[in-house]
């Protein structure tokens, strides 16, 4: 698979792409059922990046982390408290470009908003992934689980080790499958499946990922000489509450769009990588 960010416009052309009317391509949308991410180029105009960079500042002013901190510093806020984190997604073609991959009108726009940092130099020593919401919950507590995870790079991450969140291909699919022979209770710990090959994601600012909910990812390396910055949010498909324990067991179920672009089961896994 070739790195997205090859293909990236520069200068005037960056401008230029940020203008136009985006919508997901064919191969984008391929990409995303049979990977389980992508990275889309400029949907951020550099002013918005900009305000967002001054906006973290802020946080770390008012909260920073102890002196001499290696490694990863969380920050979770209520949209309404960071208009301008909110700008990423709710002022841009981001929101739109993530409705591609479920329908249009069928996401809610989120409550709140993570900016996730790391301080270099820093390894992360786990070696496997994990999915969102399950560490902790016992047997009959409905997860905190969701439909995508949108995220927009506020620092230069097209290199490797410079905080780029790691993510496992296919194990979006792979989940699915151990759901649907297990029942959604499997979620209780991290589901053992065969992992692929993990891949570093990389954007530059300006850039945003969408990656599906169950992909298995972990926090990545920082060992280049700027702390990584990176905006999230976490969107359902509208009525996901209702039916979480479906969306386990079926990886296009918040997807319609996506379904038969791949397959869900029996083919699942390492093969067709």
């Amino acid at each position: 698979m070739a790195d997205p960010t090859e293909a990236m416009p520069k200068s005037r052309d960056r401008q230029a792409a940020l203008s136009v009317k985006r919508v997901l391509t064919r191969e984008q949308l391929e990409e995303f059922a049979e990977r389980g991410y992508i990275v889309i180029p400029d949907v951020v105009p550099p002013d918005l990046i900009a305000a967002a960079n001054a906006a973290v500042d802020e946080q770390l002013r008012a909260r920073p982390p102890a002196e001499g901190h290696v490694g990863v510093v969380y920050r979770f806020q209520q949209l309404e408290d960071a208009p301008v984190l909110a700008a990423l997604l709710r002022d841009t073609s981001a929101f739109s470009l993530a409705e591609g991959l479920t329908g249009n009108g069928a996401l809610e726009f989120p409550e709140t908003v993570q900016t996730a940092l790391t301080y270099p130099p820093f390894k992360d020593a786990r070696e496997k992934p994990h999915i969102d919401g399950g560490k902790g919950r016992k047997p009959g507590d409905p997860p905190w689980t969701f439909t995508m995870l949108a995220g927009f790079f506020l620092t230069d991450q097209s290199t490797d080790d410079t905080g780029n969140l790691f993510v496992w291909p296919g194990t979006h699919r792979d989940h699915a499958q151990l759901f649907r022979e297990r029942g959604p209770e499997a979620f209780t710990t991290y589901p053992n499946v065969k992992l692929p090959e993990r891949d570093m994601v990389r954007g530059r600012p300006g850039d945003m990922l969408l990656k599906h909910y169950l992909l298995g990812h972990n926090g990545g390396n920082n060992t280049g000489d700027s702390v990584r910055r990176t905006v999230y949010f976490r969107i359902r498909r509208r009525g996901h509450e209702a039916t979480w324990g479906q969306a386990l067991q079926d990886p296009w179920y918040d997807f319609a769009p996506l379904r038969g672009l791949v397959p869900s089961s029996g083919e699942t896994g390492q093969q067709g990588r």
